[in-house]
């Protein structure tokens, strides 16, 4: 799918729960950069107040982060084993550890996610084959997460899929080895992974915050806000 702009964009669901939508927006142009040296300073800012506002004890009665584990149980995933990522990189900050240097566009928005404790996820789309659609995964269904990992579907399963491959594992948990951003990306999709009980001005709120962190850090343009749901 070689996209050139928003129009082409299109996420459908059939794992229909009522409630459950997403927001994405395409950023194109993207150039692949690390982040400034001075990035750290602004990072640590931001760690300071996760930390100053949160700790491990506190998570399990997070409101927002709540409604994902209800969400993730009800497709027999157990959200103690496969967190969503927010609050995967919420705990890594609360236990002293700093996030990954990967690029300025990976950095930034895995602190968003941290801050705003909304899951993002990122999808090369000149990878994508076919249409995006959220789905169940099928029983025996493979899946190659970044860092070289494969996963096998027991059939339960929700994901964000292609027409060919599984592009995210438990919608909001592990984003896929084929569509990561690399340094020749260059139409990267923005995903927030919204849950029922989470509102869309929620989710436009975490975007907000994600696309202004973005425009500030981030080589390319990034197009407008589009919500999609069940």
């Amino acid at each position: 799918m070689n996209m050139s702009d928003d129009r082409d964009l299109s996420i459908s669901f059939e794992a229909n729960r009522p409630g459950l939508g997403l927001m994405a927006s395409l950023l194109v142009d993207y150039r692949h950069t690390q982040s400034p040296s001075y990035f750290a300073s602004f990072e640590s800012k931001i760690f300071a107040k996760i930390r100053q506002e949160r700790s491990l004890d506190s998570l399990k009665d997070d409101p927002i982060l709540g409604l994902y584990r209800e969400f993730y149980w009800t497709f027999g995933m157990d959200p103690t084993k496969f967190r969503v990522s927010s609050e995967a990189l919420i705990r890594r900050i609360l236990n002293g550890h700093n996030l990954w240097r990967i690029s300025s566009l990976v950095d930034v928005v895995n602190l968003a996610s941290a801050y705003h404790a909304i899951p993002i996820g990122l999808v090369d789309m000149d990878r994508v084959k076919g249409q995006l659609r959220v789905r169940i995964a099928k029983k025996g269904e493979t899946f190659h997460r970044i860092g070289g990992k494969t996963l096998t579907c027991r059939g339960r399963e929700i994901v964000l899929a292609d027409d060919e491959k599984i592009v995210c594992f438990g919608y909001a948990t592990h984003d896929s080895a084929f569509t990561m951003v690399r340094s020749e990306s260059r139409n990267v999709l923005i995903i927030l992974y919204g849950a029922p009980g989470i509102s869309i001005e929620t989710l436009q709120s975490a975007m907000d915050l994600t696309l202004t962190w973005t425009k500030k850090w981030v080589v390319g343009r990034p197009g407008p806000p589009l919500f999609f749901h069940s």
